[in-house]
């Protein structure tokens, strides 16, 4: 039995596999699959499994077809080891499907509460922030050393969606979260990072003093103080969150905790009601300089060729800079006489790493320890690369400010999310 869809690529499409997912979750028990491209050269996925029909388990197995440009062309269904009629296998089958086309036409959907954990490395964030459509907020408000510069932290998006049922609302928070984190990594200039389930060694404390010997340790975080079922309210978990500093703030001061930019509410509202052009580019860059600040502290090259793919992004929302060079130019006030430094980040950071495999921060060269001699060129390699962060950081943030004027006189509500 096959039932033609015709349905092009698209969010109508993805909405129907979303029901049939959850459907086929609820109506088979367990199942095998495969996937492929057919003799007849479609895209063609199998699922195989016992489909219940009244008291009966059917063997069946359910396939869909795609063309080559992505068209969901049908869905078929047959028994391979029927236990009841053809006839009446077939109307399950029918109706089955139907009822899927039936229900994503209605968009029937629950609200769901889920959390979403990220990391990072550096002082505690300072409290909660109710942001549009979410909530960021430390996930273990009560760190005994909140001021440590090397620590990790763990931070929550929290957010309620509405989805199909507890797995879809896995998979749309999961990809509302990680658009969130990329934005809040250049809002805070500081890489938001996901767990990660793995292995890795530690230096435990036994008795109170450091281990003679490493051991090694799933890597993870529980505490009961995170398991949290429902939106908490208001300042209850921990305290809201300052709104301190600025976006364009060069540097961190010490002894301070982490803090969301005064301007962090307006740009994220501001965002998001932007031309589709402007709030793309901003995410496509978002999401760069997220890459630039995890990757970075581990290949300092990799993190500034990423910040300068970076501001090429945003600079596809301008279209009156032809080049990443004419973007810096126009939003970078600090200084004038840039062309060597712009020639310098294009050309030997940019292009010589992606295309040639070059690493000018030095990952590779000589490292000195303890020399008590300083090695000149290391300190006027350091030196120009500080200014290169400085200065991409810039573009983008005077892009951010000369888009949303307001942005500088921006209150820190704490409006409801």
């Amino acid at each position: 039995m096959e039932i033609q869809l015709n349905l092009p690529p698209g969010q109508r499409q993805q909405e129907f596999l979303d029901y049939l997912n959850s459907a086929l979750r609820g109506r088979i028990s367990s199942s095998t699959g495969s996937a492929g491209i057919n003799k007849d050269g479609l895209f063609e996925s199998i699922l195989t499994g016992p489909f219940t029909v009244d008291q009966d388990a059917v063997s069946i197995s359910l396939s869909i077809k795609k063309d080559a440009k992505g068209t969901l062309l049908s869905i078929a269904v047959e028994a391979t080891d029927a236990k009841v009629s053809e006839e009446k296998w077939k109307t399950a089958a029918h109706e089955f499907i139907t009822s899927v086309l039936a229900t994503t036409l209605s968009e029937t959907r629950k609200k769901y509460f889920r959390r979403s954990f990220f990391y990072y490395i550096g002082p505690q964030l300072d409290g909660e922030y109710w942001l549009p459509r979410y909530r960021f907020a430390p996930a273990y408000p009560g760190d005994s050393e909140p001021f440590l510069i090397n620590a990790e932290r763990v931070v929550s998006i929290d957010q309620e969606v509405a989805a199909i049922d507890d797995m879809h609302a896995f998979t749309v928070a999961d990809e509302a979260s990680r658009r969130h984190a990329a934005r809040l990594t250049l809002l805070l200039n500081t890489g938001l990072y996901p767990g990660e389930c793995e292995q890795r060694w530690f230096l435990p404390i036994l008795e109170g003093k450091p281990a003679t010997e490493s051991v090694r340790y799933q890597l993870g975080f529980s505490h009961p103080s995170a398991n949290l079922a429902e939106m908490p309210k208001k300042g209850v978990q921990c305290p809201i969150g300052s709104y301190k500093g600025s976006l364009a703030a060069r540097y961190r001061v010490a002894g301070e905790m982490l803090s969301l930019p005064s301007e962090a509410r307006k740009i994220l509202r501001s965002v998001d009601n932007a031309d589709p052009l402007i709030t793309d580019a901003f995410d496509r860059g978002a999401r760069l300089y997220q890459v630039a600040a995890v990757c970075g502290r581990y290949f300092p090259s990799v993190g500034l060729a990423y910040r300068v793919a970076a501001v090429e992004a945003v600079c596809q929302s301008d279209r009156t800079c032809k080049s990443f060079s004419d973007f810096m130019r126009k939003y970078v006030a600090s200084q004038t006489d840039i062309d060597k430094i712009l020639d310098y980040l294009y050309r030997v950071v940019r292009s010589a790493h992606f295309h040639g495999g070059e690493f000018p921060l030095g990952e590779f060269r000589r490292r000195p320890f303890f020399d008590p001699i300083m090695d000149a060129e290391a300190v006027q390699r350091g030196a120009l690369h500080r200014i290169c962060y400085e200065l991409t950081r810039e573009a983008i943030v005077n892009w951010v400010s000369q888009l949303i004027p307001d942005i500088l006189n921006a209150d820190s509500d704490e409006g409801s999310a």
